[in-house]
């Protein structure tokens, strides 16, 4: 009877060592999925408007013309 219990309770863990395993798996699953839909869906990196202030110029004669 007591090694029935041991048998039973040893097979419960084993099935949920098993279960979590799978979950772990088809979590990783799905973070690799949405890691690839988000570099596949990405925009790219917006550009500066050039009516947008800028803080280095790319004009360096900027303020030569100031009188």
């Amino acid at each position: 009877m007591i090694e029935d219990t041991i048998l039973e309770a040893e097979g419960r863990a084993r099935l949920a060592e098993d279960r979590a395993k799978s979950r772990a798996l088809q979590l990783a699953r799905e973070q690799g999925y949405h890691r690839l839909a988000l570099a596949i869906d990405r925009p790219g990196a917006p550009g500066v408007s050039p009516a947008q202030l800028k803080l280095w110029s790319t004009d360096p004669t900027l303020f030569d013309q100031a009188g």
